[in-house]
């Protein structure tokens, strides 16, 4: 029986849920893309061989991935294994039947995972380890079927399949220019399993260690550091049975919008962008239903405080032709603050070895007219939200030559955009 632990509500669960560390960058949303598009409405695509792959692609790049035959592969499907075209087809059928078995609960699983790589001092090459029991209790699950033996077996599975995928990759190098491909040659594991520890009956596996591929270190420098945010533990706790759109929805919400805000901005989004990242379905003979549960699923994650504020989901009318329109309108929402926001004692890694004092709250001027009288704030907004200046001043439409101008006192800084400025400001100190 699965049993899982409701999620507190209110002031309670503000006072006593945390939320998990997690890095966001092209790899982990690829990754989360082919995990919803597998089960049982499976959307991955065959090679020549029949065997299924994922392939994202992106303005700048591609991910593909797969899984590939693990050391153990003919002895856990096939006891008398044969290079012969007929074992090749059967193998990927084999394959095949790994891709059925994604689910919403292997995406929370590698999300899990995920934070204590988020949580290393050195994520690059630094090792992490969890137990089976510790994934349980993220989760908030119990049992399962009445034992806890059968809940540790299905995680240990959800690690494996992670353990057995693999990825090629072609993406723009965003700090020396140019594109970076990895696994051309050999492809690239996702995750690198070091080892488990078993129970002393030999057969339940309780804790393993592991470290995240090359594809995936390649974005967690210093610099792709400034993109961890947090993942909420009520949505890992939400039932991934009756509660699975929920939260593929709330995951995409969190991995847009830990981006957006820290360049100060809200995430948006059309329907089917939304739609397509869920890798669910769309009902043109019954949109109705698509509809209802997209709004039901948005009305949830503003419930368990995933989402500060929702746009008007209900479309204006649901007359003839009204689905095709609802499904590009963008929408904008409001993430929680606590979701997107870097807290100090949360920092990783790659850090002075002399820790700095803690300073006294800096001044935040409460007019434009401070702001435009005193430009060189600017750089202590930067300071405080860790913000570029091509970041900002993208944010505020402006060239980062222009911005300079702004915070030397070399330009005039406009009241209009002075007014953007200290709305940012503003909105980062009451959260």
């Amino acid at each position: 029986m699965h049993r899982p632990l409701e999620p507190k509500t209110g002031r309670d669960r503000q006072s006593t849920d945390r939320e998990l560390p997690v890095p966001t960058n092209p790899v982990i949303m690829a990754t989360l893309r082919a995990i919803y598009a597998g089960g049982s409405r499976d959307r991955w695509r065959s090679n020549s061989f029949g065997r299924p792959y994922y392939r994202h692609e992106a303005r700048d790049g591609r991910i593909s991935l797969f899984f590939d035959s693990p050391p153990d592969f003919k002895s856990r499907f096939h006891p008398h294994y044969i290079a012969t075209p007929r074992m090749d087809f059967v193998y990927s059928g084999k394959l095949r039947q790994i891709v059925s078995r994604l689910s919403v609960e292997t995406a929370d699983v590698f999300l899990i995972l995920m934070s204590r790589i988020a949580g290393l001092n050195n994520p690059i090459n630094g090792v992490a380890r969890i137990g089976l029991d510790e994934i349980a209790k993220l989760r908030g699950v119990n049992l399962r079927h009445g034992r806890s033996r059968t809940l540790f077996e299905d995680f240990r599975q959800e690690v494996l399949r992670l353990a057995d995928m693999r990825l090629t990759m072609s993406w723009k190098d965003y700090r020396g220019g140019g594109t970076v491909s990895l696994g051309r040659e050999r492809p690239d594991r996702l995750l690198d399993i070091l080892d488990m520890e078993h129970e002393k009956d030999g057969r339940t596996w309780t804790a393993f260690r592991f470290r995240c591929g090359q594809a995936l270190s390649h974005f967690l420098d210093p610099e792709g550091l400034r993109w961890i945010g947090y993942y909420s533990r009520s949505l890992l706790r939400l039932n991934p049975y009756t509660d699975a759109f929920t939260k593929k929805l709330g995951t995409y919400w969190i991995m847009l919008g830990i981006i957006a805000g820290k360049k100060g901005q809200q995430p948006a989004a059309t329907p089917r962008t939304i739609l397509d990242f869920c890798g669910e379905a769309i009902h043109g003979q019954a949109p109705g239903r698509t509809v209802d549960a997209f709004i039901r699923a948005h009305e949830r994650l503003a419930d368990i405080g995933v989402l500060e504020s929702l746009p008007v989901l209900e479309p204006p009318d649901r007359g003839r032709g009204y689905f095709r329109e609802w499904l590009d309108r963008p929408l904008t929402i409001r993430l929680s603050g606590r979701l997107w926001r870097i807290r100090e004692t949360a920092r990783t890694g790659f850090s002075p070895k002399r820790r700095r004092k803690r300073e006294a709250p800096a001044f935040v001027p409460s007019t434009a007219r401070e702001l435009q009288a005193n430009p060189v704030l600017i750089r202590q907004l930067r300071a405080e939200r860790r913000l570029r200046q091509e970041e900002l001043a993208r944010s505020l439409g402006v060239t980062r030559q222009t911005l300079s101008g702004y915070e030397r006192g070399l330009r005039p800084l406009p009241e209009d955009k002075a007014i953007v400025l200290l709305d940012l400001w503003q909105r980062n100190t009451r959260q």
